[in-house]
């Protein structure tokens, strides 16, 4: 019976695998020039308007998810409290989480797709009994395909323009005025590093300064590199995850001339081990169950290590005891018309030998 499972999984795994760049080959193609044009002048007529002027915040945070995410909103375990902390502790910021990195239109698993029956018997799984770990490690293995698919350089380009636009419109929901171009930071965790250092290609065109702030991120030596104005990588001793992603070549010391080492010899990236954390479970980055040897649970030390960083940075300020909480956003259903396709320039296409996919 079990292997019965096993082999049914395998099936739909290795079908998703084939239908994994299908996303954003037809995301391309539904994009008319009608609907470019209507977009290049709303982004226009945005940028070329008035400053907002009564925006106190200093910086926009954009949070990017694992690849355990299954929806829009902040799902995974940790993951909200671990945001509310930290809105909790800043002020300054503008906190944007309602993002789905694994889908160029922001539709979630369980939103009216094709597929969306199969994902919502998926997920109730994941809540326990004996399928729970399999449930997991399916939706996983799919989203961590379409990171496969931010890595291609063929078809990286156009996923990357897709969340870049998704970032975009979740931006200007919280209120973002394109013409200040106040700082955008996005936070991400996992494989979610590399969605958002593919998109900072071209949300940095927006002239707004972009930086990326990593919780044991997976990525590689992305040309989004060389737009960022900075990239924080931070690391747990025991997370062999994120480690993996040092196999990739343009991160090897010898390759002088790749983004990551230029950004490396720019200093505009700062890699830094804060602790003996794992990348899932007990003693993990989103983990509040286990205190580590000075007293703190992994949760507390991400929290810590963000909130000290963009204050240290100059992209937030301490939050005085006792102010309000600014109210948080109500979900939006995704789809509406800001986009950036048109204002944004396609980045050049870098071939490497083989396929990440």
């Amino acid at each position: 019976m079990i292997g019965h499972i096993l082999l049914g999984a395998l099936l739909v795994l290795m079908f998703f695998a084939l239908l994994a760049p299908n996303e954003s080959m037809r995301w391309w193609a539904t994009q008319s020039r009608a609907e470019s044009e209507r977009r290049s002048e709303r982004v226009h007529d945005l940028i070329a308007a008035e400053r907002g002027g009564k925006d106190e915040r200093i910086s926009y945070i954009v949070y990017i998810s694992g690849v355990g995410a299954f929806e829009p909103e902040a799902s995974l375990a940790g993951e909200r409290p671990l945001l509310d902390a930290v809105r909790t502790k800043l002020d300054g910021i503008g906190l944007v989480s309602q993002i789905y990195p694994y889908s160029m239109t922001n539709q979630g698993l369980l939103e009216e797709r094709l597929s969306g029956w199969w994902w919502r018997i998926v997920q109730r799984h994941t809540y326990g009994g004996p399928m729970a770990p399999l449930a997991r490690i399916i939706i996983n293995v799919r989203n961590a395909l379409q990171v496969g698919v931010s890595l291609d350089r063929r078809y990286g380009p156009l996923y990357s323009l897709g969340i870049a636009n998704v970032i975009w419109d979740e931006l200007l929901d919280a209120g973002y005025h394109p013409a200040d171009k106040r700082p955008i930071v996005l936070l991400s965790w996992s494989g979610g590093a590399q969605i958002a250092l593919g998109a900072s290609w071209y949300l940095a065109a927006t002239g707004a300064p972009v930086h990326l702030l990593s919780i044991g991120g997976f990525m590689d030596s992305d040309p989004g590199l060389d737009k960022l104005t900075h990239l924080w990588h931070f690391k747990g001793s025991r997370d062999w995850v994120q480690g993996a992603a040092g196999l990739f070549p343009g991160r090897w010391p010898m390759s002088r001339k790749s983004s990551w080492n230029r950004a490396l010899a720019d200093g505009r990236l700062t890699i830094r081990s804060i602790g003996p954390l794992k990348h899932l479970g007990r003693g993990s980055y989103l983990s509040n169950a286990t205190e580590l040897a000075d007293g703190r649970t992994g949760r507390e030390i991400t929290v810590e290590t963000i909130c000290t960083t963009l204050v240290e940075a100059g992209l937030a300020t301490w939050r005085t005891p006792g102010t309000p909480l600014p109210p948080v956003k109500p979900p939006v259903l995704h789809g509406h018309p800001r986009r950036l396709r048109a204002a944004l320039p396609l980045r050049r296409s870098r071939r490497r030998t083989g396929s990440a996919i």
